[in-house]
């Protein structure tokens, strides 16, 4: 056993550089929880929403697809036919022995993000280097903690960052957020109201009733949408088994799709 635990811990300790200093959380880390994957029309980029505890500030992280899609299935617990990277390291983790104490977000760098995972083994704390949406995804895999340092918080508020309000349909398996002006312009919309599917989940709901990134809904069972609260007021009114008739806007034309709530969480 002794010899298998020692091949595990190379495996690990090459993802990233390790250190074995105690991390105390400091009151320059805010914590945060994930609130959705959206869309950067600037860049045609997902960007993984982090928020406050009490949603005052949020916090974007752009990301590639395949991460999104990564966060996106852990968001949901969903497991997958073959373990995605952020599955396999929390099965040699427990296999291990070893727990996730938190993320961190810790610098931002020539427009790049920079995480860390800690980690804890006994009476050992391991920190090791890793991409923040891997961290993002594993954090969320085994519900630990995630924070930001408040000095990345302050360097990227220089950045463009579009405000829009996400919402993430996670049991459908989609990814919500207002659309505005520059999300309009960029999908050649003749209207800012509505909202804006910026990402959905392979094999979801959400897809299998058609739905697809880059949709814009304009009415949902007739009535206008003007923002996300218009479209959660109209799930409110649903149960789960009902189903919705959309009107959306895909590649400057009108459709009508009907979902159907598998839940509503």
């Amino acid at each position: 056993m002794r010899r298998h635990t020692s091949l595990w811990l190379v495996l690990l300790f090459s993802l990233g550089r390790v250190s074995f200093a105690t991390q105390d959380v400091s009151e320059d880390l805010l914590e945060m929880k994930v609130r959705g994957v959206v869309l950067d029309p600037n860049s045609n980029t997902p960007v993984v929403l982090l928020e406050d505890p009490v949603g005052r500030r949020a916090f974007p992280i752009w990301i590639g697809v395949p991460e999104a899609q990564a966060i996106a299935r852990a968001m949901k617990g969903v497991p997958t036919p073959r373990p995605m990277i952020h599955s396999l390291l929390k099965n040699i983790l427990t296999e291990l022995q070893v727990e996730v104490v938190r993320i961190i977000v810790s610098d931002f760098r020539s427009s790049t993000f920079y995480a860390s995972i800690a980690l804890r083994q006994g009476a050992k704390t391991l920190i090791i280097d890793a991409r923040p949406s891997d961290a993002i995804a594993l954090a969320l895999d085994v519900k630990a903690p995630i924070f930001v340092a408040k000095k990345v918080i302050e360097s990227v508020r220089t950045e463009r960052v579009s405000p829009s309000l996400a919402y993430s349909a996670t049991k459908l398996g989609m990814h919500l957020q207002n659309l505005d002006v520059d999300l309009a312009g960029f999908f050649q919309l003749a209207n800012s109201e509505g909202v804006l599917v910026s990402f959905v989940e392979a094999g979801s709901q959400a897809e299998r009733d058609g739905v697809r990134g880059g949709d814009a809904i304009t009415e949902a069972d007739g009535k206008p949408i003007k923002n996300l609260q218009d479209l959660l007021e109209i799930f409110k009114g649903k149960k789960v088994g009902q189903d919705i008739l959309l009107q959306v806007t895909r590649d400057q034309h009108p459709l009508r799709l009907r979902l159907t709530l598998s839940s509503l969480e």
